[in-house]
């Protein structure tokens, strides 16, 4: 937009069109005052309008209608609305239904001068973004987005491994999208219209997770009322996912390997066998090898489950897919949202400078979290809160398995776990939320890298 914003202001206050007349002559934007909502209408119709400022209430007519009347004349047109009644209500009301702001009655010159101006300023900026949603016509059926290398490579060992009946490991950092590829390998999969059962291991005692794989029989423990079949029962045909299956004792990690082998499992509290039907595929973020070396992990259990391995990159290794990432989050949160927002090109740069700890599920986080709070339609660099401070340096990375990576890696996640236990002054259950992981798996987590909450 070249020009100045035209603007059409509606009010049956002649003092605030009076107001809003001199405010708009003095700072030289094309205008038009009315008193109604009828009249509205018909300077609608008349001329075209990009930015409506309007009174909530007026009269048999609402600021509200002049609104969606507007948005449907042009889209790309903003609404204030403004009110000498105030509310939780109406602001909620107001902003939901598209309102760029919402302003109360008597106003400041100055705080309507600045709404204008961030608006035209907005209008600048859209026409020099280069990321929205148009880059991906449709939301896939699944979250797995990126067209690198190693992405390519990715889909075609699932493409290759997913009618295979052999278990598989998916490895990878957290935030990568491992439960991701495993639905995709189920969706793909002989087995598809079965159950798909998830697991995560590392949010259960061991006696609970037994109870919830296996089933249990009445009486068999305090609170076992009846007989109940378990997860790998009620598969039936499907398959199973068992998330952060490194964090399973190795007397469980017994039985494990008896279901993989035998396809057969045994109730809690029950002396015979049940014959079960599923496909089994674990995922850790750990590096397993060197578990079995120090007797972490059954050497023999993760050979069952080493038939065939998918390792995800973490995002920092593949950061021209974020643009395409990116616009498939804009995509979805403006379709769950209705907010069409854009990406400046300096906002996709520091997106691609940044080292991104929590991968995948950090950038979905972060835009969401940066979409709901924009009011500008263009999110800025500076939005995005991370920088140098909040990004962990990564080392040159070593040989894929090696110790020196194993290393680089639980420090980094512990760096990260440390700086979000601080960002919530040391709230164990927030922290868990924003990390995406269950409490019991935070404080597995701290045992395992040393982080001692104590200290925090």
């Amino acid at each position: 937009m070249n020009t100045k914003p035209k603007i059409l202001v509606v009010d049956d206050d002649r003092s605030i069109c009076k107001l809003m007349s001199s405010i708009l002559e003095m700072e030289s934007y094309p205008f038009r005052v009315v008193t109604s909502g009828e009249e509205a209408r018909r300077a609608m119709e008349e001329e075209q309008f990009d930015i409506l400022v309007s009174d909530i209430y007026l009269g048999d007519d609402s600021g509200l209608q002049l609104l969606e009347r507007m948005k449907n004349v042009n889209a790309d047109a903003e609404v204030v609305i403004m009110t000498a009644h105030g509310s939780m209500e109406t602001a909620v009301h107001a902003v939901h239904n598209g309102a760029f702001d919402y302003v109360s009655k008597p106003f400041v010159v100055d705080e309507m001068l600045g709404i204008l101006r961030r608006i035209e300023e907005k209008f600048k900026l859209v026409q020099g973004t280069s990321v929205g949603a148009e880059l991906v016509e449709t939301l896939p059926n699944t979250e797995i987005i990126g067209a690198t290398p190693k992405m390519v490579d990715i889909y075609k060992k699932v493409a290759k491994i997913a009618r295979i009946e052999a278990p598989v490991l998916v490895v990878g950092e957290s935030g990568c999208g491992k439960e991701l590829v495993a639905r995709a390998l189920h969706a793909n999969s002989p087995r598809a219209a079965a159950p798909f059962i998830v697991i995560n291991c590392g949010a259960l005692t061991e006696t609970l997770l037994e109870s919830e794989l296996y089933g249990h029989e009445r009486g068999s423990f305090t609170g076992a009322t009846g007989s109940r079949k378990g997860l790998l029962e009620s598969a039936g045909g499907g398959t199973v996912f068992l998330d952060e299956i490194t964090e399973t004792s190795l007397a469980f990690q017994v039985k494990l390997l008896r279901v993989i082998q035998e396809r057969e499992i045994r109730r809690v509290g029950s002396n015979e066998t049940v014959q079960v039907d599923i496909r089994l595929i674990g995922a850790t973020n750990r590096d397993l090898r060197e578990m079995v070396r120090t007797n972490r992990f059954r050497e023999d259990l993760f050979h069952r489950l080493n038939v065939f391995t998918i390792a995800l990159p973490p995002l920092r290794e593949r950061t021209a897919d974020i643009p395409l990432l990116a616009s498939y989050f804009l995509k979805m949160f403006t379709e769950k949202h209705g907010k069409v927002v854009r990406l400046s090109a300096e906002a996709i740069e520091a997106m691609k400078q940044y080292s991104w700890p929590g991968n995948v599920r950090e950038l979905k986080n972060t835009l969401e979290r940066v979409i709901t709070f924009n009011d500008t339609g263009v999110i800025q660099a500076d939005e995005l809160e991370f920088g140098e401070d909040d990004a962990p340096t990564v080392s040159a990375a070593a040989p894929s398995g090696g110790p020196a990576a194993t290393g680089s890696l639980d420090q980094m996640e512990k760096d990260h776990i440390i700086k979000v236990l601080k960002e919530t002054g040391g709230n164990k259950k927030k922290a868990a939320e924003i990390l995406g992981i269950e409490r019991r798996t935070l404080y597995n987590k701290a045992k395992r890298l040393g982080i001692d909450f104590g200290a925090i």
